[in-house]
Formats: C-alpha cells, structure tokens, sequence
C-alpha cells in the first residue's frame, strides 16, 4: 500500500515581509463552490499554478494549499496560490504540516501568523503524518493540545488528514468528531479498524489537470458528505 511522503524540505523562515502579505489581502465572505466533489492540494512541488485554467478546465471545486510546517516554515507558493486560487472561483482552504519533534505551541504561532481566518473559504487542515521519536502518549498529547488551540483559535474543528497505515497505526480511537481527509492510492478506498468515517478520501498522488504541470494529489468528498461542511 502506497502511503504519503511527507514534505522533506528543509523549514526556512521567509521574510517578514512575506507574513505581512496575507493581512494585506482584502476581506471576503467563504465561497463553497459545489459544482463538483473533487479537489486538489498542492505545494511549491507544484510550481506556478494556472488557476484560471485549472478552475475552467478541471472538475474540481475544491483546494488545500500548503501554508505551514514546523516551527517557522512557509511555503513559497502560498500567497500567491491563496490570490489566484480564490480569484479563481474555487472553494481554497490551507493546510499545516506537523511535526511532533518541535513544541506545538511554535507551530501553532506560525500557522496561525500566516494563516488569516479572513482569507479562507475552507476550516484550515492538519497534516499527520510523521510519528517523530517522541513517545506514543506525548505524540498524541501534543496533538491533542494543537488542535484544540486551532480550533479555538479558528472557531471552527479543523480537518485531519492522515493515511491509512497511519491512521490504524497510530491514530485509532482519537479525535472522534473531526472531519477526516484519509488518503489511500488504490482503487479499494480506506479501511479503518475502527470504522471511523472521513468527509474525503484523497485518491491518487499523481493526478493530472489541466494548469499544473507534472502531479498533483487529487481527493472527493464521500457519500453524503458535502463541501459546507468544512465552511469556515
């Protein structure tokens, strides 16, 4: 079974400069767009995105953009994917990569910093990913801890995104109540030891559409699910 790779590069802190780009952009009302149940995300693996042409030409109504990792990383393509995304017409939320080796308060400072509630159509997501060589207990309390402070923070539950292994591995039982994003790259969907549903099933990690050039992962929203319930 494939699982997800998680993002290896190296964190770098950008300019401050940089983090002021999202307070400059204007405020808007959550568009959910429901022409479609498919969706993307996407990082600086990505490139430069067409978003016009991805929105006019791929059935998709849905992205998560990488934003965050760690203590101090943002990703480079992340305030513009933000700009031309939403211009686009695409319901866009953003996504911060954990990692269970550095304090959770420091990554929730750097998500938070960058990402503006005012900006997003979508509840921000967790990527879970990477166990770390921490304990199991602190891995989970850790956990535990940030994502209630995201949720506080963003007056919303957050996404978690996970893989299948993973999940049954490390993640069985926790956090009931969340939506989940569960990735699995077969034509068999996910299966969970403990039968916990997820609002999206992340497919393939080597779609193809129409304004990103090479891969790109590709998701859908499940049986009687729907996009409004992400709705920041």
């Amino acid at each position: 079974i494939s699982e997800v790779n998680p993002d290896e590069m190296v964190a770098q802190a950008m300019p401050e400069k940089v983090f002021a780009m999202a307070e400059a952009m204007d405020t808007h009302t959550p568009l959910i767009n429901n022409k479609y149940r498919e969706g993307i995300d996407v990082s600086h693996y990505q490139g430069n995105i067409d978003w016009h042409q991805v929105a006019g030409s791929s059935q998709i109504s849905y992205v998560y953009l990488k934003a965050t990792e760690g203590e101090s990383f943002l990703d480079k393509t992340y305030q513009r994917n933000l700009k031309e995304a939403r211009k686009a017409g695409l319901s866009v939320g953003s996504y911060h990569f954990y990692r269970p080796n550095v304090n959770w308060e420091l990554q929730f400072n750097n998500l938070t910093k960058n990402v503006k509630k005012h900006t997003q159509d979508l509840v921000p997501m967790i990527d879970i990913e990477v166990r770390g060589k921490v304990s199991d207990a602190k891995f989970i309390q850790d956990l535990a801890k940030f994502i209630k402070k995201v949720e506080d923070f963003y007056g919303k539950k957050p996404l978690l995104y996970t893989y299948q292994n993973f999940y049954n591995k490390h993640l069985v039982g926790k956090f009931k109540g969340y939506h989940w994003m569960m990735a699995k790259y077969q034509t068999e969907r996910p299966i969970l030891t403990d039968n916990q549903e997820y609002i999206m099933w992340q497919y393939s990690a080597s779609g193809r559409i129409p304004g990103v050039k090479g891969d790109v992962d590709r998701s859908r929203i499940m049986g009687n699910y729907s996009l409004q319930q992400l709705r920041m």
